[in-house]
């Protein structure tokens, strides 16, 4: 008998096995259901559990609880909402809170009451737009991007009020990432329906802020089309329109619970963040200065919020701090990107004296362009020396892009103006630290230092003498320091100038040669920046928020599977922000995707935090 029972029990694990390895192709190829349908075949084993961990590795397991529920509980609500959405009184696109997965109140005349850390989900219809044929598919002169929507949702919980005082004007915003509920196409009257969900834990009452941004794939301009203009459209809510169903809702309310383990009371008491792509809010500051010491949260953005992951901590790490880590674990970096890329690096390589200081950070270049040929008259940006090779020291260095390998004819112009400058000055004392030191140079701190060479890359494009088929290669790799981290950050251009088809092919490639050139060093991949409720500054730049989400969740993927590459992850931060915190870079003095200086010294302190505590750990 116990040779039969232990028959069983190796049958048993062989299919659990199967199981697993099913989830996990499934989740290969981006179907999280087909991994929730094949787990539930064995709610008490080992699937479930691994599945709930590579779910949330993904932030997809509310998609999948939502789902499931949806299917059971709320489907007689799909026509109420039709009939609703198609109601010429309405004839605006709907947007709604579809339930929460909680035991909590559903009466009709109360919000839906959850648990810190309970699902929420979100449903929207979207008609056809005025003089739209009914149940007839146009011949539409832009497509999206296979396997993302038609229509361009951005969606946010935000935090109207809380009974937590230390959740006060927090604005607390959570965004949530919309899906069709089928298959592509226009059906049923037009109308298309879309789904979402996400994750909980602060306590307070969230309100829905949910805009339409672009119809019918306009979001998606390839080469060649021209731009379609921004013009965001408020989807109203059940309030908006006086109607409610079982499960429809406007709000929803997180209970206070000050023994979770996310609420901001414990949060100190949370490990190290080693990753850099951890959800989180954005935290007035004023509330953490009540609580912690300034080196226990990070420098604030132009809102005067921080970021707080949810799971883990982030530590003030200086970049005096961070010289001196990376000195011992990673001497030499090689770090390939575009203007995003040349921003995030003038704190690294001026000490952190770039853009800290008030009375600097309205400056052109602080604000979002400090492209040295816009700034400078270009006899002297022809000087500058490519690609770059700095030599970063724990006590500061005198470089930047427009400094380095150049300091002989050092100048400063009144970077005040927006206008390139017309004279110059020499940096007063130690405005950018000390002196430059040039590679193979002594120096007094020789043993505090990182070599750091950074090649401008604009993505997979070939532009403008450019293209990482030629500058990525063993020879040019094998003129400087071998690397133990190689950085990687892309998609503006790709997103601006590319077709998305080409982009996947040229990924792919790319990875492979990153893979030879570096077989043994370790890779990062730098998420490519946030971009919202905007038009870019030129027609041929063919910029939306969910065509930057397109294209680089396709190239993080493939530095992941390919090079297991670690995700610097600055464009969830920046989804998460307040909507008016989101809209702040319509009053930019330029149309760039670049990020103000307070966002990048937020941003690098993620970096630094990644690297340091995952070494330390």
């Amino acid at each position: 008998m116990a040779g039969i029972g232990e028959n069983v029990s190796k049958r048993r694990a062989g299919r659990r096995i199967l199981r697993l390895m099913i989830c996990l192709s499934a989740i290969a190829i981006g179907s999280l259901y087909i991994c929730y349908r094949v787990a539930t075949a064995d709610q008490g084993g080992i699937i479930v559990s691994k599945l709930k961990a590579l779910a949330e590795t993904e932030d997809q397991s509310c998609v999948i609880e939502c789902r499931k529920s949806l299917s059971i509980e709320e489907r007689a609500d799909d026509d109420y909402w039709a009939t609703l959405a198609s109601n010429s009184s309405i004839g605006s696109p709907i947007a709604y809170i579809a339930m929460a997965r909680s035991a909590g109140s559903r009466n009709k005349k109360e919000k839906i009451t959850i648990a810190p850390g309970d699902c929420v989900c979100v449903r929207a219809v979207v008609p056809p737009a005025s003089g739209e044929i009914i149940d007839t598919q146009p011949a539409a002169a832009y497509k999206p991007i296979p396997g993302w929507p038609e229509d361009s949702i951005m969606t946010d919980l935000v935090m109207a009020e809380s009974d937590d005082v230390l959740y006060k004007d927090a604005r607390v915003t959570v965004s949530v990432e919309m899906h069709r509920t089928t298959a592509p196409g226009v059906y049923s009257g037009g109308r298309r329906y879309y789904e979402g969900a996400a994750r909980l834990y602060d306590p307070g009452t969230y309100e829905l802020d949910a805009r339409l941004e672009y119809r019918d794939g306009q979001w998606n301009a390839d080469p060649g089309q021209p731009s379609v203009p921004y013009n965001e459209q408020m989807m109203r809510g059940p309030r908006d329109i006086g109607q409610t169903a079982a499960a429809a809702r406007s709000m929803v309310r997180v209970r206070t619970d000050r023994s979770h383990w996310t609420h901001l009371g414990r949060h100190q008491s949370l490990q190290l963040c080693t990753a850099g792509d951890e959800p989180g809010r954005w935290i007035p500051t004023t509330t953490l200065q009540r609580m912690w010491q300034p080196h226990q949260y990070v420098v604030a953005a132009e809102d005067s919020r921080t970021w707080v992951p949810y799971h883990c901590r982030l530590q003030r790490v200086t970049y005096a701090q961070f010289a001196h880590h990376m000195a011992r674990t990673y001497p030499s970096v090689h770090w390939f990107g575009d203007s995003n890329s040349r921003r995030t690096l003038r704190p690294f390589v001026m000490g952190g004296r770039w853009c800290y200081e008030a009375d600097t950070v309205q400056r052109l270049d602080c604000l979002c362009n400090d492209a040295p040929k816009d700034l400078y008259p270009s006899e002297w940006y022809a000087q500058m020396q490519l690609p770059h090779w700095y030599r970063v020291h724990a006590t500061g260095v005198n470089g930047s892009e427009i400094l380095a390998g150049n300091t002989n004819n050092v100048m400063q112009g009144p970077l005040s103006s927006a206008e390139p400058a017309a004279y110059f000055h020499p940096p007063a004392g130690t405005e950018y630290g000390p002196e430059y030191t040039a590679p193979n140079k002594s120096s007094s701190a020789s043993n505090c230092f990182f070599d750091l060479y950074y090649q401008f890359t604009r993505g997979t494009q070939d532009m403008y003498g450019s293209y990482w088929a030629r500058d990525i290669t063993e020879h040019a790799a094998s003129a400087y320091p071998r690397a133990k981290l190689v950085v990687f950050q892309m998609i503006t251009w790709d997103v601006a100038f590319g077709e998305y088809a080409a982009f996947t092919r040229q990924v792919n490639l790319l990875a492979t040669r990153l893979r030879r050139v570096y077989p043994d060093a370790q890779f990062i991949y730098r998420s490519g920046p946030y971009w919202c409720c905007r038009n870019a500054e030129a027609d041929d730049k063919k910029y939306s928020r969910l065509r930057f989400v397109a294209f680089d969740r396709y190239a993080r993927t493939v530095f992941r599977r390919r090079l297991r590459a670690r995700v610097w992850d600055v464009m969830s931060v920046q989804a998460n922000r307040p909507p008016e915190s989101k809209r702040l870079s319509e009053n930019m003095p330029c149309l760039s995707a670049h990020s103000r200086g307070e966002l990048i010294h937020l941003d690098n302190q993620i970096l630094m935090n990644m690297v340091v505590n995952a070494n330390q750990a």
